[in-house]
């Protein structure tokens, strides 16, 4: 297996694992708080607790599991490769 897919697989895999250190990493930018920038500031800190709701939600893939169970009746409906590009570029 060559690196790329590798990687391709680590991320899919802990894709929604990256998201909790992100989140506590943002959590610092009220430090930087100034008079300029305060909706931005504000726009920042929500970053962090939608973070932490995609680590709780798909860390372990109860998501897809849980889409796949319900919705899919037992059939792939929601694949971990398509719960991360909805994620990422969509959500």
């Amino acid at each position: 297996m060559n690196g790329r897919l590798q990687f391709r697989s680590w991320m899919l895999d802990n894709w929604a694992r990256m998201t909790l250190p992100l989140a506590v990493l943002l959590c610092s930018l009220p430090v930087f708080l100034t008079l300029k920038n305060v909706p931005l500031i504000l726009l920042y800190t929500m970053l962090p607790v939608y973070m932490i709701h995609q680590y709780e939600e798909h860390a372990h893939g109860r998501f897809v599991a849980f889409v796949n169970s319900v919705v899919g009746k037992g059939y792939e409906v929601l694949t971990k490769g398509f719960a991360f590009w909805i994620n990422i570029l969509d959500v």
